[in-house]
């Protein structure tokens, strides 16, 4: 049984754990003290960015098996706040068990509540797994991703 719930300062060790994979699962790195301070910014609610978990439920044990990092802000195209779903990563083991997707649909509730005009993301153009799911939910853009690294 899977159960979403906001994450709790008690859920670190398996927050990094399952945070550290998403970043290798995308051959990306970040160090400890940005990781660190990416928890710090969940855990302090002024920070405004918010994390849901995924958890594997049973009468005796609760583990984390997958994670959801968002915001909400203003965008200068709505007269509504967006929300930015910045990280979705699942467990391997876990995927394609409905996780992903409970996690979404949870977001998608939170935001009707809160009347955010729309949830929006990016993935890698080849991870496939995960636009297979994301194509259930949402409708691809043609918008192309640009960065200037300071």
């Amino acid at each position: 049984m899977f159960v979403i719930n906001e994450i709790t300062k008690n859920d670190y060790q398996s927050w990094k754990i399952i945070f550290k994979e998403y970043l290798i699962f995308y051959n990306s790195k970040l160090t400890e003290s940005t990781i660190k301070s990416s928890w710090d910014k969940i855990i302090n609610k002024d920070e405004k960015i918010y994390c849901l978990g995924c958890y594997k439920s049973s009468e005796k044990t609760k583990e984390l098996i997958g994670i959801m990092n968002f915001i909400y802000h203003k965008s200068t195209w709505s007269k509504k706040r967006v929300c930015y779903l910045e990280d979705l990563f699942i467990q391997e083991d876990h995927r394609l068990k409905g996780c992903a997707s409970l996690l979404l649909n949870k977001l998608v509730k939170i935001c009707k509540i809160k009347n955010i005009e729309k949830i929006y993301w990016k993935t890698k153009s080849d991870n496939y797994l995960a636009q297979s799911l994301y194509n259930k939910f949402a409708i691809q853009t043609d918008f192309l991703e640009y960065e200037i690294l300071l």
